[in-house]
């Protein structure tokens, strides 16, 4: 039902056809609404059992299982709420880069990225709900090999069956391709939370590469979850709708509080954690332009990312000794916190083709926004993506997995190649270019196990300053080895049966510091030169190095880490849905600290 603010009808007879059409557009901006949690009054130096630092996906998913045990929950967001953008799917890239993305960027290394303006873009959501309000919403788990490889490091209850019931736990499977199929549907929740979405019917840009990538060789897969058969298919996505879903739409925000034991502050920034013999018992947050205090009785859980959080536990004393001491910050554990940063490593490159693969008419596209005003439908209540996994030679999983999309005839890319991807001036004129007459089919190639790594580290005491973050792509050489073999495959799509027909050919980008190599030896150098972040970066509070199996920080009591950054070694896929899975763990980890194994 439509809240009274949301319309109001016609008063003259005259004017009933423009009053009805008001209304419709008035009441459509409801379909788009969604309730946030009320942003909290809250008391300075008041006391909590549980204070959750970060509502993004991790923060929000713990919070709301937290709050169904008997203690009191503050969580700290340092954003405000998503704006309308981030409910609609077919504006998931509209935040990257926007007052909602923290924008970090990475240290240029004159080693890698050359073909970047300065260091890799890093967006991160800067919202309730984080990078889950931003993100593609693509949902994908990784393979039993990467959860076995951190139980090797840690214990078995991170192998791939104990972790399966948490990702099934929290999945309500709704997609069609799946849910009849009883060997998928052994891999799938039916009763969680966040729905998991997807349909029979596709696109003709999705079919089409799917044709090529069949007659390349790679088999059809239904379900890219399933991991007992690698090959090329379309994704299952979080959407429930029509409508982004996320912990926060389908966890955070249906919290049944008749307790009254959660509070959500927003635009509350963390700037440290406050700890005493080897004991965290709270919070120093910047609210309103003040410093205020919050404590914890139980325990200080950090869910602020890859990137915020280490930040925070070395701001709080807890890092690498030297790195401390240099910024005068007293030490109170020297851990390895912001070491072994590694990302899967992306390197775009480009076909050019007659139109005709993504052409859609922009009447069709203006129904498209009619159509999902009034009912949620059409284009942009969903996401078709798509992709095809080369398989890693030396284990049951992908090694690089190929993205592609397309872009129409005349699509104004030039801004978004500066901005947001970063690339320098030169390369993304030349695509504007091709868009001036020919379609630009970007294959993004990516490296799903780097054996590269990264680090981050402060760049003052000064807890608004953005952290150092270096990426380390491609430090260790050997990952380079195998990026020939993988991009000749994203080349071949253009000589499939339907790409031939439509005339579609490799756009050279000519990358300066590469113009001399020989052959070989110039694609590994163009892989180099432009490679970038896919946007899943981890490992920054690794378990077994900065935390026990249990997520607890080693050497101090009451803290605990929940988020991308606990992540020994990256999974092979996005890793929105391992986040969640990491937030149930925790939420587990502290009822049976707390309450018991029995409680429920």
């Amino acid at each position: 039902m439509l809240s009274s603010e949301c319309g109001a009808g016609a008063t003259s007879a005259a004017g009933a056809a423009v009053a009805a059409a008001l209304q419709f557009f008035a009441a459509s901006q409801c379909l788009v609404r969604e309730d946030w949690p009320i942003n909290a009054a809250v008391d300075n130096r008041s006391s909590w059992d549980f204070v959750v630092v970060g509502g993004g996906t991790a923060g929000a998913a713990l919070a709301a299982r937290l709050a169904r045990l008997p203690g009191s929950v503050l969580l700290l967001e340092a954003g405000s709420d998503p704006p309308v953008e981030s409910i609609i799917p077919g504006f998931r890239y509209s935040l990257k880069g926007s007052q909602y993305d923290w924008n970090f960027t990475s240290v240029d290394d004159s080693w890698s990225s050359q073909a970047l303006r300065g260091g890799q873009r890093q967006p991160r959501g800067h919202m309730l709900g984080g990078s889950g309000s931003l993100n593609d919403m693509v949902y994908a788990r990784g393979y039993p090999a990467d959860y076995d490889e951190w139980a090797t490091i840690v214990g078995d209850i991170w192998n791939w069956t104990t972790v399966l019931e948490y990702f099934k736990k929290t999945e309500y499977l709704t997609d069609e391709r799946i849910i009849d199929d009883p060997e998928l549907m052994k891999y799938h929740g039916r009763s969680g939370d966040i729905e998991v979405t997807g349909l029979r019917e596709s696109t003709n840009v999705t079919d089409r590469f799917l044709e090529a990538f069949k007659e390349l060789g790679f088999a059809m897969v239904k379900d890219m979850t399933y991991p007992k058969l690698i090959g090329a298919g379309r994704f299952s996505h979080t959407i429930r709708d029509g409508r982004r879903d996320s912990t926060l739409t389908a966890m955070l925000n249906k919290v049944e509080n008749d307790r009254n034991n959660l509070k959500v502050v927003k635009q509350a920034f963390v700037t440290k954690i406050l700890i005493q013999n080897n004991t965290a018992y709270g919070v120093e947050v910047l609210l309103n332009g003040d410093q205020f205090t919050f404590f914890a009785n139980k325990e200080v859980v950090v869910t602020a990312g890859t990137f915020n959080t280490p930040k925070l536990l070395m701001l709080s004393g807890l890092g690498p000794k030297d790195q401390l001491e240099n910024l005068d910050i007293a030490v109170i554990k020297d851990l390895p916190v912001g070491e072994n940063l590694h990302d899967h490593i992306m390197v775009l490159t480009f076909l050019a083709a007659d139109n005709g693969t993504c052409y859609s008419p922009k009447s069709e596209s203006h129904m498209d926004v009619i159509r999902y005003l009034y009912d949620r439908t059409g284009s942009l209540s969903m996401t078709n993506s798509m992709g095809a996994y080369i398989k890693d030679p030396s284990v049951d999983g992908p090694l690089f997995a190929i993205y592609p999309s397309c872009m129409p005839v005349n699509t104004q890319f030039y801004q978004q190649c500066v901005e947001l991807l970063g690339f320098k001036e030169k390369i993304c004129a030349k695509l504007q270019s091709e868009l001036e007459n020919y379609e630009v089919l970007p294959l993004a190639v990516v490296l799903l196990k780097p054996k590269s790594r990264g680090r981050l580290r402060l760049q003052s005491k000064d807890p608004s300053a953005a952290p150092l973050i270096y990426s380390g792509t491609f430090n260790d050489t050997s990952d380079l080895t195998a990026f020939p073999d993988a991009l000749n495959v994203a080349w071949s799509v253009a000589n499939t049966s339907y790409f031939r027909m439509k005339n579609a050919r490799v756009v050279e980008l000519e990358v300066d510091v590469c113009a001399d190599s020989s052959e070989l030896e110039k694609v590994k150098c163009d892989a180099r030169a432009m490679a970038t972040s896919a946007w899943h970066a981890t490992g920054t509070a690794a378990l077994g190095a900065v935390l026990d199996a249990r997520l607890r920080v080693r050497g101090v009591a009451h803290l605990r880490v929940a988020d991308a950054s606990v992540m020994p070694k990256i999974i092979r896929g996005n890793t929105n849905a391992p986040v969640v899975m990491i937030a149930e763990r925790a939420a587990d980890f502290i009822k049976e600290e707390h309450y018991g194994t029995n409680y429920t």
